[in-house]
């Protein structure tokens, strides 16, 4: 579980849980999830003026369906027939969550190690991905 920013920084790691569990169970059961949820991070709590706009938003997550809908933590509608404005809404927020998607690609390029299973002990995996983060 990983959060970055808007420039491929990853910002939050939570390593050590097994991957075939669903990413909603492990956001609710890590450390991020319980202080996103109990709002104890280090979250600015101002606004930021968007960039080419004069409309200021406030600092969030983002995340899939997977994820619960709180308040500094957006995901997108469900459904398939939804009105055109939810539709863009979905498809802002899903070029957003690229961002996330591109971290992870830019940082197996770089670390080959990350290209196949890593056949290791878990606490040499954990600091493996803490390190090359």
């Amino acid at each position: 579980m990983a959060a970055c920013d808007s420039n491929y920084k990853f910002t939050l790691i939570d390593v050590g849980t097994n991957g075939s569990i669903s990413d909603g169970s492990i956001f609710a059961s890590s450390e991020i999830g319980q202080a996103v949820k109990y709002e104890t991070l280090n979250v600015p709590q101002g606004q930021i003026q968007l960039p080419g706009s004069n409309q200021s938003t406030p600092y969030f997550f983002i995340g899939d369906q997977a994820f619960p809908l709180m308040k500094n933590f957006m995901r997108p509608y469900a459904g398939r027939r939804l009105e055109e404005k939810k539709q863009i809404f979905n498809y802002r927020l899903s070029r957003a969550r690229r961002t996330i998607e591109n971290a992870f690609g830019i940082l197996s390029a770089r670390w080959r190690v990350y290209r196949r299973p890593i056949c290791l002990d878990l606490n040499a995996v954990d600091k493996i991905v803490i390190s090359t983060n």
